[in-house]
């Protein structure tokens, strides 16, 4: 385990200190990050204990004792801080996460009333960080289990009129790698930056 000290500045973010341990102490530090504004999910990590995105997480607030910064749990570990997200993406690609229209072909568009639009608005903001995994006790028991995120998203899509397949995603949440492998602890709500329900 490596000891870093910065000197830190009102508003400063733990991904802002991160850049600047890699820039000005350790320059073979690697982690994961890209948009910086909490949009693109990238620097998900755990922060003494608690899984956070690195861009919303201020220094300041980890100021009364030493930061223990570690990479995402129930990830394997490529290097530092950054895991392979690999069975993440595997499973998030299981429930084919698009829209899959309808068989007839319309005369018109599909029209959404406002408050079907309103009812999936939750679930579109999921931005696959993977904090939901990273606080899920149900991976401990079962790595097939398709997880948060993904069970979100399928929700997302059965609950929208212009998707054609509700029998197939119901099929897929309906079973033990789906909503029956959830241990209904609810961290990921709990954690989740973006307040997917």
């Amino acid at each position: 385990m490596d000891t870093f000290h910065v000197e830190s500045k009102k508003g400063m973010n733990l991904l802002e200190a991160l850049l600047r341990i890699q820039d000005e102490q350790d320059g073979t530090l690697s982690l994961r990050y890209s948009c910086r504004g909490a949009v693109c999910g990238s620097c998900a990590m755990r922060v003494n204990g608690e899984v956070v995105l690195a861009c919303r997480t201020q220094v300041e607030d980890l100021m009364k004792k030493p930061a223990l910064i570690e990479p995402l749990p129930y990830f394997p570990v490529i290097r530092d801080l950054i895991v392979d997200m690999s069975a993440f993406f595997e499973h998030y690609e299981k429930i084919e996460p698009y829209l899959h229209g309808k068989p007839v072909t319309p005369r018109h568009e599909y029209r959404m009333e406002e408050q079907k639009r309103k009812e999936i608005d939750p679930y579109v903001n999921c931005i696959l960080c993977g904090i939901c995994f990273g606080v899920c006790p149900a991976f401990e028991r079962n790595s097939t289990f398709l997880g948060p995120a993904v069970l979100a998203k399928a929700f997302r899509f059965l609950i929208d009129p212009r998707d054609g397949r509700n029998g197939e995603i119901l099929k897929m949440a309906d079973s033990h790698e789906g909503v029956w492998g959830c241990n209904t602890v609810f961290q990921c709500v709990k954690a989740c930056p973006k307040e997917v329900p």
